[in-house]
């Protein structure tokens, strides 16, 4: 149960980008930067990048530090986060480095979210890329985020050895990306932000207030807690079909699996994807336990960035559905 003293959904939202694989990738990459800039012009207050390394799961994304700095360049204000960096996977030195030059480029708007890989198939080619054995990611991850912490915190990579840039305020900009209770615990311990999951090897289908449950019983200061939802808004919920019918069109080996009417609604389901009107999907979200506690809500949109409406959908989602989740102020 998430506790009375749960801080309240507040500040803009923030959209959650997945880069999907298909067309040329400079041309994804445009659209991306092109979608975050209108991001920025609508408030939003941050823009995540969804990285995963070898095609899995048909994302385009697998060196984020890169892409971020680029988008730094076409924006000014909206902060910039990596989700995420897949610490077993990294040297975390090499981490902290690429970190603060990234911070440097946009101005001290890095938010840097780190985790282990999603499980469940999904990472599995990219522990094989890399060489890792999946059974050691626990191990790894603890370990190099340790080490990352220290790093970022101190601004030494040894008593003789200087990190530079120096890191600045970037340590206190790091959020764990979980779906463990005793990852959740030890990122509050630790003073790190939260991104709760469900879908992770850790969780069958877990529910995500109980991560924020650990989380809190550990925090000290103030909670950062950045739950994520997908909606897809239209002018009716069959118009929202309809966007989502021609996504499938669009992209067929992405929905490869989708044979039929049946078929779509459990991938609705199973994706927990709130379609309708903005109206509709308002209410929808307000019995959202994941959103109970959260500080800044993150908004997909569960088309390719060079949907023709995906803009429309980002429209309506800084414009319509954010601004009446977030608390009437208590007079």
């Amino acid at each position: 149960m998430i506790t009375s003293s749960s801080p309240a959904v507040i500040g803009p939202p923030s959209l959650f980008v997945q880069l999907r694989s298909g067309p040329p990738v400079a041309e994804v990459y445009r659209h991306t930067i092109d979608i975050s800039v209108r991001a920025e012009r609508l408030g939003f207050g941050a823009v995540w990048f969804a990285t995963r390394h070898f095609e899995a799961h048909h994302a385009a994304l697998p060196s984020v530090f890169p892409f971020v700095a680029a988008v730094a360049q076409h924006t000014t204000t909206i902060r910039l986060g990596t989700g995420v960096v897949t610490l077993p996977f990294e040297h975390p030195v090499r981490v902290a480095e690429d970190a603060v030059v990234t911070d440097a480029l946009s101005g001290g708007r890095l938010e840097l979210g780190v985790g282990k890989g999603l499980g469940f198939g999904h990472s599995a080619s990219s522990y094989s890329g890399f060489g890792v054995p999946d059974t050691d990611r626990e191990a790894l991850y603890a370990d190099r985020l340790a080490e990352l912490q220290r790093v970022l915190a101190s601004g030494r990579v040894t008593d003789d050895i200087a990190l530079y840039p120096p890191p600045g305020t970037l340590r206190s900009r790091i959020w764990q990306s979980t779906g463990n209770s005793d990852t959740a615990r030890r990122a509050g311990a630790a003073g790190d932000g939260l991104l709760p999951h469900g879908n992770s090897q850790a969780r069958a289908g877990g529910d995500v207030a109980e991560l924020v449950d650990a989380y809190l019983s550990t925090c000290h200061g103030t909670p950062r807690i950045g739950s994520s939802v997908t909606v897809l808004p239209g002018d009716s919920e069959r118009d929202a079909l309809d966007l989502l019918d021609t996504d499938i069109r669009a992209s067929p080996a992405y929905y490869r699996e989708l044979r039929d009417a049946a078929d779509r609604r459990q991938f609705l389901a199973d994706n927990r994807i709130r379609i309708g009107t903005a109206e509709q999907i308002v209410e929808q979200l307000r019995d959202d336990q994941g959103l109970a506690a959260a500080t800044e809500v993150l908004f997909q949109i569960p088309l390719a960035v060079g949907h023709p409406r995906y803009a429309e959908c980002l429209h309506r989602v800084g414009t319509e559905i954010a601004p009446r989740l977030r608390p009437r102020p208590v007079r």
